[in-house]
């Protein structure tokens, strides 16, 4: 935190701009003349740093795949998945012909799609189960056998189709088939039992990480001679529990700005990653911003009072594409000195006090986000540990998504793209 000298401040607040305003908001204004100062040149600083987890309990998106990234390095999502049914019979007369993963897609997808992927997947040989808070993190994990139960490759298209279809073992599904059919399973617990789970685990040289939808099953088709129809083919499916899915997200981070990134009260600051903070979703690199106090005000001759406060934050579109963009708001937390969050960012309406875009521009290649702080800097002004508050800035599907994205600094030559805070500060009485 930096700590300003009363001469400091004053100097500061020669280049700031002041109006001639009236503000009907009590007698004291309403006698006496006012001056609005907009300022523009506190110092305020960013870096980044990585929660150690984050928490991915019935998230609405599964996250599955890997790519690898200029800035980030390769990040890697896998998917485990308790199955389970209603009913656990078939006819006796059945026929096993094949069995399939079919994965729906829900339209997300980061990275390049057109390349063949390859999609592993294994028996998990430990209960599924949430730790002891009650919750799955992505860095939660369970042994599983090493041979595979299948082992597919495809190109995906996840917005032209609706779902995945993959052929798995037929060995595994006449398994599954043959313990049902013969009563050997015949409910869910019993099914556990024999098979406490799937993981579904990407290939390393795979160039893209999808979004499915928790409703994916196992689906085993089978036949039945006796039917009229020789033909016809019926299935049964084992739906994914989705109370007990999960992804699990993680991080390759050798050789970029972030690999010393060990404990969550790490922190890489922006003059040492190319003036940039970051954001990536998935692992949980945060933004951290650090923001002065306000008692430079005092000096300034006169009573006054902060009218609104805001805090800017510009893309750097370079680590964007146009198949990768950055999303529409920031959500945004009040963390300590250690980056532990204290809690959620809110407005003086006592709404959640969030990012938005302030200012857009396709043909400069520009996206500003514009945080409202006027209730934050007031609380921390007068909180006895204010001084050691922060805020954190995180895309809003932090646990379902890898969305990333790189802010500007303090110290860009850009006026229109550092990072700075805005106040509107009034003044009056000042004789």
């Amino acid at each position: 935190m930096k700590i300003f000298a009363p001469v400091c401040i004053l100097l500061l607040l020669t280049s700031c701009a002041d109006d001639d305003s009236s503000f009907p908001v009590g007698e004291d204004w309403i006698e006496s003349d006012t001056r609005v100062l907009y300022i523009d040149t506190m110092t305020v600083s960013s870096s980044t740093f990585k929660f150690d987890s984050v928490q991915v309990s019935s998230t609405d998106r599964l996250l599955l795949g890997t790519y690898t990234d200029p800035i980030f390095g390769r990040t890697t999502s896998k998917i485990f998945t308790q199955l389970s049914n209603s009913t656990y019979t078939l006819d006796d007369a059945a026929v096993f012909d094949s069995i399939a993963l079919i994965l729906n897609y829900d339209d997300y997808f980061y990275n390049d799609t057109t390349e063949v992927q390859t999609l592993r997947i294994h028996e998990v040989l430990q209960d599924i189960k949430v730790t002891d808070d009650g919750y799955f993190y992505n860095t939660t994990s369970f042994d599983y056998n090493e041979n595979t139960v299948g082992k597919v490759t495809y190109t995906p298209r996840p917005i032209r189709e609706d779902s995945l279809h993959l052929r798995l073992d037929d060995a595994y599904g006449s398994l599954l088939f043959n313990e049902i059919q013969d009563n050997e399973i015949n409910n869910a617990d019993e099914f556990l039992r024999y098979h406490r789970g799937l993981l579904l685990e990407p290939d390393a040289a795979n160039t893209t990480i999808l979004g499915f939808l928790p409703t994916s099953t196992i689906r085993i088709y089978y036949s039945l001679p006796n039917e009229v129809e020789d033909e016809d083919v019926y299935s049964f499916d084992m739906t994914f529990n989705s109370s007990y899915t999960f992804h699990n997200i993680s991080s390759d981070r050798s050789g970029t700005y972030f690999e010393t990134l060990a404990e969550q009260e790490d922190e890489i600051e922006s003059d040492a990653s190319n003036g940039m903070s970051y954001i990536q979703s998935g692992v949980s690199l945060a933004t951290r911003i650090d923001l002065p106090n306000l008692n430079g005000l005092d000096y300034i001759e006169g009573n006054g009072t902060l009218l609104a406060a805001n805090l800017v934050v510009s893309l750097n579109t370079a680590t964007e594409t146009t198949s990768l963009p950055a999303g529409e708001t920031l959500s945004c937390y009040i963390i300590d000195q250690k980056n532990i969050v204290l809690g959620t960012l809110y407005d003086y309406d006592g709404a959640e006090a969030t990012g938005t875009i302030a200012a857009e521009s396709d043909e400069f290649a520009q996206r500003t986000y514009s945080i409202p702080i006027h209730y934050f800097l007031d609380e921390k002004s007068t909180d006895s540990n204010g001084h050691n508050w922060y805020l954190a800035l995180l895309d809003p599907d932090n646990n379902q998504s890898v969305n990333r994205y790189g802010f500007y600094g303090n110290q860009e030559a850009d006026e229109d793209l550092k990072l700075q805070i805005i106040l509107i500060y009034a003044v009056y009485d000042n004789e």
